[in-house]
């Protein structure tokens, strides 16, 4: 058991992972949300803070793969601006990418032994953000429309075209448009590329439609 899961996500990655559905579970039962919507404001304050200045004053900032341009670190920083806007519009888009993005995050790592100290810290803290989010909004019982399901996929895929072009001329890997993530994850069984593209967009697809689906039917309380 121990060689498969390390040489499918990684036992490192299994133990973190494990660790830290321990605080998951707690939230999952715990219904204040304004302490909920509080501790997250934290959490991803300091999370940029301390990723992006430790990368500034070590002079380790590489904007090929630094920037916050994967979708998972947009959308985190998409929620702390939302918690000061209060932008019920971009709510629904923000759920399904953070159900999307905390799961896939936490199935799958794209880190390696040479990675920083600081860029494991800022992959497990935005993930977790991203499922701490997806609680809060799902206690909050708010109604995600078929329309917003639409748009949402509408803005992804003009942030995917956006990212590719930026990619081609730039010559980065972000949302994985060129390669394949590296380090041990769930890729070994993707195809190559381009293909693994389209699998990852059916993915996508897949993961906003249950999401929609498991929401519509649930009971919505006032």
């Amino acid at each position: 058991m121990y060689s498969l899961i390390d040489k499918i996500v990684g036992f490192n990655h299994f133990l973190i992972v494990s660790v830290l559905m321990v605080p998951i579970l707690f939230f999952l039962f715990y219904n204040d949300l304004n302490h909920l919507s509080i501790l997250l404001f934290f959490l991803i304050s300091f999370n940029l803070l301390s990723f992006y200045s430790y990368l500034y004053l070590n002079d380790s900032f590489d904007p090929k793969v630094h920037l916050p341009l994967h979708l998972c670190y947009i959308t985190e920083f998409a929620i702390l601006l939302n918690l000061f806007l209060k932008n019920q519009f971009l709510l629904p888009w923000l759920f399904l990418n953070s159900v999307l993005g905390g799961v896939v995050g936490f199935v799958n790592s794209n880190l390696t032994f040479n990675s920083l100290y600081i860029e494991y810290v800022h992959y497990y803290l935005s993930h977790f953000n991203l499922i701490l989010f997806s609680i809060i909004f799902f206690k909050s019982y708010v109604k995600i429309s078929f329309s917003d399901l639409v748009r949402s996929v509408y803005f992804n895929a003009t942030l995917l075209v956006s990212v590719f072009c930026f990619n081609y001329y730039f010559q980065s890997n972000y949302w994985f448009t060129f390669s394949k993530p590296i380090g041990t994850n769930l890729s070994i069984f993707f195809p190559q590329w381009p293909y693994y593209l389209f699998f990852l967009i059916l993915l996508g697809l897949l993961s906003y439609s249950l999401t929609f689906i498991f929401l519509l039917n649930r009971r919505y309380v006032k």
